[in-house]
């Protein structure tokens, strides 16, 4: 259960590459709630303290927020805004199970945009 939990934590924060502009705040909140509420069932089914459980679920809020910031300034005109939509809509798209059992493996809109990212000038 514990592993769940990080899993989810760790999967918000390497995502959060994907993350762009204003319009694609929708797609990144849907993305960030769905990850939110995954982690908050997780907890809610676990043994864990309520410290540990207030600890998970700040360090989700507080994941989503660093994302959000680190990406806030970009053009909605740069090449690689719809490719971020697209990865963030696909994330939010995947049930809690699916996201648990991907591990480390991009949706295959996310691996097309760390493609293109990593090309990028």
């Amino acid at each position: 259960m514990k592993r769940n939990l990080l899993v989810l934590v760790f999967a918000l924060m390497g995502f959060g590459a994907a993350t762009q502009a204003a319009s694609l705040d929708d797609a990144y909140h849907e993305m960030c709630e769905k990850l939110k509420s995954c982690a908050l069932k997780d907890v809610a089914e676990s043994d864990l303290s309520p410290e540990m459980r207030a600890m998970i679920l700040q360090s989700m809020e507080g994941a989503c927020v660093s994302i959000q910031q680190q990406f806030a300034n970009v053009a909605s005109a740069h090449p690689l805004y719809a490719p971020a939509s697209a990865c963030m809509e696909s994330m939010a798209a995947l049930s809690c199970e699916e996201i648990e059992n991907r591990g480390d493996q991009s949706t295959p809109e996310c691996a097309r945009y760390e493609k293109m990212a990593a090309t990028a000038p």
